[in-house]
């Protein structure tokens, strides 16, 4: 294997020996897992003038060293100058190796933003190929040329290889570089590493990763952002496009948007929200904020005391929204009262000829949609509660608080701000390839 840095200004070889060139730059085609270098882009002398001179890669006979050669390394060729034929570099379907330099690319398993300070090439297959960048200290002092006095003073560095498959860009220069593949990896990762990732990005490079993203999961990074980050996006982005996003929202979480926004920004956007959405998240700013009633999640299932279990397990697998959200089943009786909660648990042990009037917890605790978040809290921390119902005047559950949903109000601004701390692998280069340089 041979990093960027180390062929750049390294002579070009024609088939009979002659330095004809020095390298300049590669093109490369960008792939799923690896870069397959297509081009080598050096600077020759046509008629007294200098020139460059795009080579294709099948000119290409060999990169690295011949014992027998007077150069230790370099790019040799098959061809003498003149039987190649210069080309221009298809800039639609590839790119320069030298736009990756400096450039700030996403690491996906991660969830941060790295800066790339060199790349590392290797032989994968037949093909020269582009196999990860170096992150480390390390990589911008060979770029630098200043690694030997290091080596020098008996120094050890850490290398920080990231492998190409792992990296998106964030930057329009290197737009074109498997942005398709990388939109798929950024929806997988979770909101709140995104909302950590995009903090250190410039406001092209945050809307460029927000608008690849698929509308909930915007929402939910939006959602999950520092303040200053959601008042940016809100001043760039339409108000047809955050309504379209609040939309993919339950209704306390766009509530609690669009009340970081200006009073007149809020009525219009409420006008532009299909009418059953924006009628919900209106009753939730219309309650006092850290209140039950603003802080309740509308998504909540409800079953009927007089169904037996097999009906209500048949039900729940046909009928339930989100599985992902639900922690209790709630039981309502023929009025709409609430009478009680079963668990997923208990639903799927009991015998499934019984009714679920005969398994429910009826000694639930509940609150009202006025209750305070330091209430709810000191409640659910008391009793070891996941969840709590919200109930009306008639006893009828019109919401449900979450654990999660309490804590974003009670902890500390200055907790929330801190940066998620992820495990980063560190690739061993000698490991990556047996068979490259």
């Amino acid at each position: 294997m041979v990093y960027y840095s180390e062929l750049i200004g390294k002579p070009v070889i024609d088939v009979e020996g002659k330095k004809i060139s020095v390298v300049k730059d590669f093109c490369f085609f960008d792939k799923a897992r690896y870069a397959n270098i297509s081009c080598v882009v050096c600077i020759v002398n046509v008629d007294g003038e200098k020139k460059e001179k795009i080579i294709p890669w099948k000119f290409v006979e060999a990169v690295g060293d011949k014992p027998t050669d007077y150069f230790p390394l370099g790019i040799y060729l098959n061809k003498r100058l003149d039987e190649i034929k210069n080309i221009k570099a298809d800039e639609d379907k590839q790119s320069f190796l030298n736009n990756i330099i400096d450039k700030q690319l996403i690491d996906i398993n991660g969830a941060r933003i790295i800066r790339v300070n060199d790349i590392l090439l290797g032989i994968v297959g037949k093909k020269f190929s582009l196999i990860g960048v170096d992150v480390s200290a390390k990589g911008l002092l060979r770029r630098l040329g200043m690694l030997k006095f290091f080596h020098y003073f008996n120094r050890k560095i850490q290398e920080h290889i990231i492998l190409w498959k792992d990296v998106a860009p964030v930057s329009k220069d290197v737009a074109n570089i498997r942005l398709k593949v990388k939109q798929e990896r950024l929806n997988e990762l979770h909101p709140a590493e995104l909302a950590d990732m995009i903090r250190d990005l410039n406001i092209e490079e945050k809307l460029m990763v927000f608008n690849s993203l698929d509308k909930k999961k915007a929402a939910e990074t939006l959602l999950g952002a520092q303040p200053d980050i959601q008042k940016t996006f809100f001043k760039s982005i339409s108000l047809k496009k955050i309504a379209s996003l609040l939309e993919t929202l339950p209704s306390n979480e766009a509530a609690s948007i669009l009340e970081m926004m200006p009073a007149v920004h809020n009525k219009n956007i409420l006008r532009i929200m299909k009418p059953g959405i924006a009628a919900k998240v209106r009753k939730v700013l219309s309650y006092e904020q850290e209140t039950a009633g603003s802080l309740m999640s509308t998504r909540f299932f409800t079953i009927n005391q007089d169904f037996s279990v097999k009906r209500a397990i048949n039900f729940v697998k046909h009928e339930m929204p989100n599985p992902r959200h639900i922690f209790y089943i709630y039981v309502k009786g023929n009025t709409g009262e609430l009478k009680g909660v079963v668990s997923l648990r208990d639903l799927i042990l009991a015998n499934p000829n019984k009714k679920i009037s005969d398994i429910l917890r009826k000694d639930i605790i509940h609150i009202n949609v006025n209750t305070y978040a330091d209430d709810i809290f000191n409640l659910m921390s008391k009793y070891g509660l996941l969840a709590i119902p919200v109930v009306d005047k008639q006893k009828n559950i019109v919401g449900v608080i979450r654990v999660n949903d309490v804590l974003k109000v009670m902890i500390p601004s200055n907790i929330k701000k801190q940066r998620i701390i992820k495990h980063k692998k560190i690739v061993n280069v000698s490991n990556l390839n047996k068979n490259g340089f």
